[in-house]
């Protein structure tokens, strides 16, 4: 087993290893059935941090949060972030707690894989916060942009542009389906960026990433889609703020 693998397989067995996420999981998808929303979301997004800080004491690593200018609000938008490794996910649905706001309504994009696997506690996250799954061997564009566009009415989704790990500190060129959709439905975009979980990998070109036991998560900005004249405008202004905010964090914490 290779470094990262550790670390990945420590960060998805917590869920597993603490009774304390079933029974929660349990009790929030009852109030979800009963119509329980508010207190159904609240438990959610407490097991998200508690998954998050669980997993940074086990690592000793700490998280360092720039979300000072972040106003998360309830209208319908995006979170975008950069996709490293799959360690970033607890950081991501963490955010509610981080930003001291639990009652935020966070939702995902998601793969077949959740119903493939027959996964139980998945297919329950799932439906508590209404994910929009879509399938990768038969894909169906009208039916993945209606399913989009219902559940932003209600929460704000979250979801990797980059549409794969890059395994990477670097910030790849973002995919243009689901941001298409984005910008013809004057979707706006809160832009985060992570840096800092390459320093799990055995790779020695990361390991300046080691000197300082930490990773971070920055806001980067907010991007209004009426300000746009264009598709191509909107999305190459979202990459170059995700890739400046990087460049400069990574600049200060782990100079190499």
């Amino acid at each position: 087993m290779n470094r990262l693998t550790f670390y990945l397989t420590i960060c998805y067995a917590i869920p597993f290893l603490f009774p304390q996420f079933f029974l929660g999981l349990c009790l929030s998808y009852l109030l979800k059935i009963l119509g329980n929303d508010l207190y159904s979301n609240r438990i959610n997004n407490h097991l998200a941090y508690t998954w998050l800080r669980l997993f940074l004491f086990f690592t000793r690593t700490k998280l360092i949060c720039d979300l000072d200018n972040w106003e998360p609000g309830q209208s319908k938008k995006f979170i975008i972030c950069n996709h490293t490794n799959a360690l970033e996910v607890p950081i991501v649905v963490g955010l509610p707690y981080l930003k001291h706001t639990p009652n935020l309504n966070l939702s995902y994009l998601g793969g077949d894989i959740i119903q493939r696997y027959k996964l139980i506690p998945l297919m329950m996250h799932a439906r508590i916060v209404e994910a929009v799954t879509y399938s990768e061997k038969k894909p169906n564009f009208r039916n993945f942009k209606k399913d989009v566009l219902y559940v932003l009415e209600r929460r704000t989704i979250f979801l990797f542009p980059e549409g794969k790990r890059t395994y990477s500190e670097e910030i790849l060129p973002f995919e243009t389906g689901v941001m298409k959709i984005a910008y013809k439905f004057q979707i706006d975009l809160d832009i985060f960026v992570v840096g800092g979980l390459m320093k799990f990998s055995d790779d020695t070109k990361f390991i300046h990433f080691r000197k300082n036991n930490l990773v971070y998560v920055a806001f980067c900005g907010k991007i209004q889609a009426s300000e746009h004249a264009s598709f191509e405008s909107y999305l190459q202004c979202a990459e170059k703020m995700m890739k400046k905010k990087k460049e400069n964090l990574d600049t200060l914490y782990f100079p190499n």
